[in-house]
C-alpha cells in the first residue's frame, strides 16, 4: 500500500522528479553551443543567394578558382597512399567560406581544408589523401567542395590506375 502523506514513497517520488528536472535543466546548459571561437565561421558569414532569402548581386560574391580541378595519379602500386593538393584563389569581392569538402568514397579523404574565411585575393589549398589498398584497376574519385559561391559546389577529380602486385 502506498502512503499518501508527505513522509512516504510519494514524497520520495516528488523529490526524484524535482531532481530529474533540475539535472535536465543543468544538462541543457552544458550543451549550449552559443559560444563561438574567435573568428569562427557563423551563419552570418554566409551569403547564399540561391536560398532566396535576400537579393544579392552575384558580382559581389566570393569566387573560388582552382589552379586545376583534376589530377592524375598515374600508375601506382596497390597499398600506396597518394596525397594531392588542390590550390585555389578567392577571386571574388567578399570572404570565401568553405562549408564542406566531401569525397565520393571512404578511400579518398579531404584531410586538410581551410575552416576560416578566405579574404579576396588570398590563396589556399585543399589536401586530399587516396588509399589504394584493395582497389586495383582504374580509379576515378570525386571531391565535392561546398562554399558560399555561385554555383555553391565545385567538383574536383582524382584519377589513375592502381596496379596490384600480380599485374605485369
Amino acid at each position: 500500500m502506498l502512503p499518501t502523506s508527505g513522509n512516504g514513497l510519494l514524497s520520495i517520488g516528488r523529490g526524484a522528479v524535482l531532481l530529474a528536472l533540475l539535472v535536465s535543466t543543468v544538462g541543457c546548459r552544458l550543451t549550449d553551443h552559443s559560444e563561438q571561437e574567435p573568428g569562427a565561421v557563423t551563419t552570418g558569414d554566409l551569403q547564399i543567394p540561391a536560398s532566396g532569402y535576400k537579393v544579392t548581386d552575384p558580382a559581389q560574391l566570393p569566387t573560388i578558382v582552382f589552379d586545376s580541378t583534376s589530377m592524375d595519379m598515374g600508375r601506382i602500386a596497390e597499398g600506396v597512399q597518394v596525397e594531392k593538393v588542390y590550390t585555389f584563389t578567392n577571386t571574388g569581392k567578399t570572404d570565401l567560406v568553405i562549408t564542406d569538402v566531401r569525397a565520393s568514397c571512404g578511400c579518398t579523404v579531404a584531410k586538410n581544408w581551410p575552416r576560416m574565411p578566405i579574404a579576396p585575393g588570398e590563396r589556399n589549398a585543399i589536401t586530399v589523401n587516396f588509399n589504394s589498398e584493395g582497389r586495383p584497376g582504374k580509379q576515378h574519385k570525386t571531391i565535392t567542395v561546398v562554399a558560399n559561391t555561385t554555383p555553391p559546389t565545385t567538383v574536383l577529380t582524382l584519377s589513375g590506375e592502381v596496379v596490384s602486385p600480380e599485374t605485369p
